[in-house]
């Protein structure tokens, strides 16, 4: 068994000098996926995707992700077929709900199971050539096509840990990305939607790819690396807000002092105050530890069919994230396609 490595990258602040160098150091230490973040309001996806594959030569160039409501699945089609021709074929659709850049846009995620299936539709058809007139529930596109020929079969990877959209990826999509759920219990429930939706299409979970997306920070001081994750649980509780199903679900509540910050819906109140996640939080959603111990974790969900493997490391207080990124792909990689074998 072969695990396929992706590395995603979530705040992409440093200059392009810096992400450039730490691209190219992943794929000397052979991953295979590089998902490039759309979080509001750094680096646009777009150009640093397009950096990405200028710049290396092998790994597949993912959005993480795109949406549906903070730009028109049309221009997404544009954006994508024109991404996937720089990269010689390498694109990934990564598509999901989005969410943490929403506010000060005044943009409100309506619907989002429907508004995705919607954009996929939308996005496939405009892939294919065709002509599209689409009127949809959230989606309109009126006597539109390409006025470029795109690769028609750019796979499509939508990503969520909600209920309803892991059902719709597993209806129309290519393939699905779980997110967050980091052990068997959540990974279990996930899976059991994409095939639910993947029933409904008339398809099964072996007709599409899986991937495992996990937030990962790799040190030897294990409570650093835990204190490394926490904001970016702070993040998604966040994002989710008031929605608080997929955390009671693996027997979590959200203490109530970090619930009142959450609540004021200010974004910049969140690392200041990720000390308040507590520890339970990182080890059901996330991967924090040594490599030995992050190997274990990984471990337990591969062997649950899952090889495709993407993390997005976080650097402990003073370090940097190239600590996690070959750890992982150096110990955590052959440790469990060692016990996998």
């Amino acid at each position: 068994m072969q695990l396929t490595l992706g590395a995603g990258f979530f705040w992409t602040q440093q200059p392009f000098a810096e992400f450039t160098s730490l691209l190219q150091e992943c794929e000397q230490l052979g991953y295979d996926q590089l998902w490039l973040a759309n979080e509001k309001f750094f680096h646009d996806m777009y150009v640093t995707a397009t950096v990405a594959a200028e710049r290396t030569t092998y790994p597949s160039i993912g959005t993480f992700v795109a949406d549906p409501y903070t730009q028109h699945p049309a221009l997404t089609a544009m954006a994508i077929g024109s991404l996937d021709e720089v990269s010689g074929g390498r694109a990934i659709l990564g598509i999901g709900a989005g969410g943490t850049g929403f506010p000060p846009m005044a943009i409100e995620r309506v619907k989002p199971a429907k508004a995705i299936k919607e954009a996929i539709h939308v996005i496939r058809h405009l892939l294919a050539g065709e002509v599209v007139n689409y009127e949809g529930e959230i989606i309109t596109f009126r006597n539109g096509r390409l006025n470029f020929d795109a690769r028609p079969n750019i796979p499509i990877i939508v990503a969520s840990r909600g209920d309803r959209v892991l059902q719709v990826g597993g209806e129309v999509a290519d393939g699905v990305m779980i997110a967050t759920y980091a052990e068997p219990v959540g990974i279990g429930h996930a899976l059991a939607q994409v095939e639910k939706g993947a029933q409904r299409g008339g398809r099964s979970l072996k007709d599409l790819r899986i991937v495992s997306r996990i937030d990962a920070c790799i040190n030897q001081d294990s409570a650093a690396a835990f204190e490394a994750v926490k904001p970016m649980v702070a993040v998604f509780l966040w994002t989710s807000y008031p929605d608080r199903t997929f955390v009671e679900r693996v027997g979590l509540e959200v203490p109530l002092e970090l619930e009142q910050i959450i609540a004021k819906r200010d974004y910049n109140l969140l690392k200041e105050n990720a000390h308040l996640v507590p520890n339970s939080f990182v080890e059901k959603f996330c991967w924090a530890g040594t490599a030995e111990q992050v190997a274990q974790m990984v471990a337990k969900v591969a062997a649950m069919g899952i090889h495709e493997i993407t993390i997005l490391p976080h650097p402990p207080v003073g370090g940097d994230v190239k600590e996690t990124l070959r750890e992982f792909a150096s110990t955590v990689r052959p440790i469990v396609e060692d016990m996998l074998a």
